[in-house]
């Protein structure tokens, strides 16, 4: 005679299945995020390269964050639509794939995506104009300004550089921040930019966000106040609103997820000598090795006054 299961037997046997999911699900999960993170480090040092091509093609000239009008605007861009960064350095890559890290829940949409997509990128309308941006249509990664400038500033030279390779060129872009102008970039320096204030926002005093003044005067960050302000930029308000903008406009290296991998611990890095690696915020703002730069870029400007 065969003697089935008891219900109690039943029942132990599910218990041990249950808890055998409960210590392997997170072990799968953290297997699953490396191996996210293992291609976002590849897509940061496929970038890394594009640009070092880049700028070995167009004389040591860094591309600018975007380029969206000059003092003569050309006949095919009138200055509403973009092109970007992630279009100059393209041919260089050529993948828009690599734009997007998998573990970013939400990469930034450009301001005017193509209605076709990517194959609308490059192309005029009848009228012999721009009608989207050139652009990646999502982006997960963001520029630094001390070497990809925005469009009203000087561009940069890649010989600027004591360290290429202590200089972060473009890391992760934060996305839980983003409610316009997702295109920009940051800036490893306080001011970002020598205005008296930003988007019509006061910025606060920076003795709150210094550990000493810059070889021109801009100052550096702590890991400390940027976590603070990261949370307090959460706290503010609704996005756009003064005080939200107090933190977000003004501490623009807050942009950057630097708690995106390995459990909130790190991000990945693209370096001016065309590496990249992954690294905690606390090394990249080590004022004793700051990866932002030794001062800030293109042009020194005194504090008050602007381009």
């Amino acid at each position: 005679m065969r003697r089935a299961f008891t219900l109690i037997e039943l029942l132990v046997v599910i218990a041990i299945i249950a808890i055998l999911a409960a210590i392997l699900f997170p072990v799968f999960a953290q297997a699953k995020e490396a191996a996210k993170k293992t291609v976002c480090v590849s897509n940061t040092k496929q970038i890394a390269l594009g640009v070092y091509m880049y700028t070995s093609d167009f004389d040591d000239i860094y591309p600018q964050t975007s380029w969206e009008s000059s003092a003569t605007p050309q006949p095919f861009n009138t200055g509403k639509f973009q092109i970007h960064w992630t279009n100059q350095i393209q041919p260089y890559v050529r993948n828009w794939n690599i734009f997007v890290c998998p573990s970013d829940p939400a990469p930034v949409p450009t301001d005017a995506p193509c209605p076709n997509g990517i194959q609308d990128i490059g192309q005029l309308n009848g009228s012999g104009q721009m009608y989207c941006d050139w652009a990646a249509q999502k982006n997960s990664y963001i520029p630094v300004y001390n070497a990809m400038p925005a469009h009203d500033w000087t561009v940069v030279s890649a010989t600027s550089y004591a360290e290429p390779a202590n200089q972060i060129i473009v890391t992760e872009h934060r996305n839980d921040l983003i409610a316009a102008d997702g295109h920009k970039g940051l800036s490893g320096f306080w001011p970002s930019q020598p205005c008296g204030n930003v988007g019509g926002v006061s910025l606060p005093s920076p003795s709150s966000a210094t550990t000493g003044a810059g070889s021109n005067g801009y100052a550096y960050f702590t890991e400390a106040f940027l976590n603070q302000a990261y949370a307090n930029a959460k706290l503010a308000g609704a996005p756009g609103s003064s005080a939200y903008g107090k933190w977000f406009k003004a501490y623009d290296l807050i942009r950057v997820s630097w708690d995106r991998h390995t459990g909130g611990q790190g991000a990945n890095y693209s370096f001016a000598d065309g590496h990249a690696k992954y690294e905690k915020l606390g090394q990249t703002v080590d004022n004793n090795h700051y990866q932002y730069g030794d001062r800030w870029y293109p042009t020194p400007q005194a504090w008050g006054s602007c381009p």
